[in-house]
């Protein structure tokens, strides 16, 4: 079997456990808890990566390391990986598991850009309208970037809405050189 179709049917598995269980969040939040000490510590993805130490050892290290932190369904999912040797793909089933989280529990990611910090009753107000418009969850984060500007620019999954000032004003600019 691929590679790839193992990492969605691995997803797949573990998305179906956690929804028995009732855990999806906290299943996905164990992922990401993984994901980043992997990503950021040398001397930890050395530890998950190794075969030295066998499954059984590295299941109780990362208990006695990360204990309630991390769901005992995502220790038994690694404990499965490593028996199998296939850890490796850990990475890309967490990110498969995100994906297939967010559609489960009817969610979509937004980014909100601004010049400035947004206050909270902008905030709500995108927000909702979002999910009115959309019929979904809105996860919402906010950055600020200062050559915007003015205005906002939304990301809602992969499209952009962009209402800043700079768009507006790179717009008229474009009309303007068309017309003379």
């Amino acid at each position: 079997m691929k590679p790839n179709r193992r990492i969605k049917k691995y997803a797949n598995a573990l998305l179906a456990v956690s929804t028995e269980l009732n855990c999806i969040s906290e299943t996905g939040n164990s992922l990401r808890i993984i994901d980043q000490l992997i990503k950021q510590e040398q001397v930890f993805r050395a530890f998950f990566y190794t075969l030295r130490i066998k499954p059984v050892e590295k299941v109780n290290i990362l208990k006695s390391i990360l204990g309630d932190m991390i769901n005992p369904v995502v220790y038994e999912f690694f404990a499965l990986l490593a028996e199998r040797n296939e850890n490796q793909m850990f990475m890309s089933i967490a990110t498969e598991y995100a994906k297939l989280q967010k559609e489960s529990l009817n969610q979509i990611d937004v980014t909100a850009y601004s010049i400035d910090k947004i206050d909270k009753g902008t905030i709500s107000s995108i927000v909702l309208g979002i999910e009115k418009s959309t019929g979904k969850k809105v996860e919402l984060k906010t950055q600020t970037h200062k050559e915007l500007l003015g205005g906002l620019k939304l990301r809602i999954g992969n499209t952009i809405f962009d209402g800043t000032i700079a768009n507006q004003m790179a717009k008229m600019k474009k009309v303007l050189m068309q017309n003379y």
